[in-house]
Parts: C-alpha cells; structure tokens; sequence
C-alpha cells in the first residue's frame, strides 16, 4: 500500500505506517524523513525566514533598479513588467519546495477535518504533544485516497 498526492506546497505520501509530508513526492526521500518535533520546527521556521529575506532583496533589488533606470521610454514599461514576472516565476519556484518535510505515524493521528481542498491533521508530534498541520490545495485524487483508506469521512 503506497499513495501519494499533490497539495499546494509539496507532496503527501502515505504507506502502511506513516504519513509523510514531502517536497517531490519521490518515495526515496521518505527513507530519511524524522517525525516531527519541537527541534524540526525551529528548521522550517529558519528555512522560511530565509525564504521571505531572498523575496525582501529581490524586490529591495527590484526598486533600487527602477529608480535608477535612465529616462528611456521603453525602459519605463518594459522593467516593471519584467519585476513582476521576475517576482511571480521565483515565488512560483520557491513555494512548491517550501512546504514542511516531516511524517507523522498513522497511529498518533487523532482526526483529520476536509474543507474546501484545506485538510487539519491532528496528532501527538515525536515530543509526544498535542500537534496539527494544515495542508492547503489538496487536489481530488488525494481526498479520494484519504475517504477511501478512511482517514477523512
């Protein structure tokens, strides 16, 4: 039994033991992936810092470049055109990888709530807290997996 699925910041596989919340969906890199915790979290807090300071100087970068431009005329149209879709393809790049990396044992999840492609996962983290995660732009093959593996009702 092995499933995967697309939602809007990475990949859900599942087997028989663990649901695990990946970048590429590939099932080799579930072989490394830790349950997570308190000490996991503080990485993905960092990596997400890391991620909107890289946004911050590309537009800082972005402005500083067009207040400097000369006063040619296509130069006027054509840069800001060109930031938003610097702007747009990076944050598109970014997001599909910026989702969490994690699994959390089918045993230790305690319900799960399916609204509007959003999906709630509560369960007891590896300190063995009270813990959730939401996951948003589930697509329909991943809801049909979950009601059919009766996850989600």
């Amino acid at each position: 039994m092995k499933y995967f699925f697309k939602y809007e910041k990475g990949y859900v596989n599942i087997d028989k033991e663990n649901f695990y919340l990946t970048t590429s969906g590939n099932w080799s890199e579930t072989a490394t992936i830790l349950e997570k915790s308190a000490r996991l979290k503080s990485i993905y807090i960092r990596k997400k810092i890391k991620t909107y300071s890289f946004y911050a100087m590309l537009l800082a970068f972005s402005l500083l470049l067009y207040f400097n431009i000369n006063n040619g005329k296509n130069g006027k149209i054509m840069l800001p055109v060109g930031i938003v879709l610097l702007l747009l393809s990076s944050f598109n790049y970014f997001r599909a990888g910026s989702g969490n990396q994690y699994k959390i044992p089918l045993s230790k999840i305690s319900k799960m709530e399916y609204s509007f492609k959003n999906l709630k996962i509560y369960f007891k983290n590896a300190d063995n807290q009270d813990d959730f995660e939401r996951l948003e732009g589930i697509e329909e093959k991943g809801i049909q997996i979950l009601k059919d593996l009766k996850l989600i009702r």
